[in-house]
């Protein structure tokens, strides 16, 4: 295979910033063709970004596209799951940004599908490779931290709403916050320590906030259309018996409130949290000679400063050689499934009051 060629649907912010951004620096990959169903957008990123690709307006033409190799689904979240089985059929690997579904059903379609039609399914969730969670993996493997018990998952925006797009429109985006930044949330706890097997989860998702438009980094947003949560907060627990806390907010009155991933363990060993604005750095506590003792260590970059580091090139650059030396992507679908899976669970237990059970 010479040049990956790529087809790209949904060409909004995501797709712009992350994906087009990233992939045009690849000698071995060819975006060859965008769909959106406003072709101005389609026209600006290709003049933005030097290309020539085909422009459609069906997603449906572009999976059915003989010159597309790949599809990247960049679209609001309620049809990620029909986007991704129609370019199964045919016969296209499949980048899919994050949530993977609405539900864990669709999650389970989209998998099947993939292993029928013999090809690579992935899911955006890049927020995991950053040198912080990857320093912090690395020494879970190592046992350093010793029987991981607990873990906190932080994601407290101070005012920080995506108000361009669909965010706030359940029909379209399929929820708030559990839809957005949740699944980064969830995600990063159980990439840190390799767990993915659930047990419970007690959850409560809440829109106090969606009326206050003042003040947000990105814009304002029309309460009209807002009937999703902007804030969810769970208790998850594994069947391993590791507790996972879990909080996310697009909009909260917290001092601390940082708009990136922080996640602290603690182990029977010793304990880990991130610190800095998006938790760009990795506090580690222990016992030294009998004392507790507290060191910082240098992921070049200082706590407080985010480091030179693309984690959007480390996720896509695994994903292209995936695909070429026909080996597994850095995401795993089934792990991504499970994310929703766990989503879905703190919607049916916001809904109902009670713990969910998973089998």
């Amino acid at each position: 295979m010479d040049k990956l060629r790529i087809g790209i649907v949904g060409v909004g912010v995501i797709a712009t910033t992350k994906h087009m951004g990233t992939l045009t620096k690849y000698p071995d990959v060819e975006i060859v063709a965008l769909c959106d169903i406003v072709k101005d957008k389609c026209d600006k990123a290709n003049a933005k970004f030097g290309l020539s690709a085909k422009v459609y307006a069906d997603y449906r033409d572009l999976c059915s596209d003989p010159g597309v190799d790949v599809v990247h689904i960049c679209t609001p979240n309620a049809i990620h799951a029909e986007i991704a089985l129609f370019a199964f059929d045919h016969g296209k690997h499949v980048h899919c940004e994050k949530p993977m579904a609405c539900t864990y059903e669709d999650a389970q379609k989209m998998i099947a599908a993939q292993k029928k039609a013999g090809k690579k399914l992935t899911v955006g969730l890049q927020w995991r490779f950053s040198p912080q969670c990857l320093y912090i993996r690395d020494l879970a493997k190592q046992g350093y931290f010793g029987d991981i018990y607990y873990m906190k998952s932080s994601q407290l925006r101070g005012r920080r709403l995506p108000a361009y797009g669909s965010y706030t429109i359940k029909a379209i985006n399929g929820g708030g916050m559990l839809m957005d930044g949740g699944p980064h949330s969830i995600d990063l706890p159980m990439y840190l320590t390799g767990d993915y097997e659930p047990a419970s989860v007690r959850g409560v998702t809440m829109d106090r906030m969606k009326n206050d438009v003042q003040g947000n980094d990105l814009g304002p947003w029309n309460p009209a259309e807002f009937d999703v949560e902007d804030s969810a907060f769970a208790l998850l627990t594994m069947k391993s018996g590791k507790t996972i806390y879990i909080e996310t907010a697009w909009i909260c009155n917290m001092e601390q409130a940082s708009p990136g991933m922080q996640v602290s363990l603690a182990g029977t060993k010793a304990g880990a949290d991130m610190v800095g604005d998006f938790g760009t750095g990795v506090r580690l506590l222990q016992i030294l000679n009998g004392k507790k003792a507290v060191t910082v260590p240098n992921l070049g970059g200082m706590p407080g400063m985010r480091p030179s580091y693309d984690n959007n090139d480390y996720e896509l650059r695994r994903w292209v050689d995936a695909i070429k030396q026909d080996k597994d992507p850095a995401i795993l679908p089934q792990e991504a499934a499970v994310v929703t899976r766990i989503i879905e669970g703190i919607y049916e237990s916001a809904r109902t009051g009670r713990t969910v059970t998973f089998d």
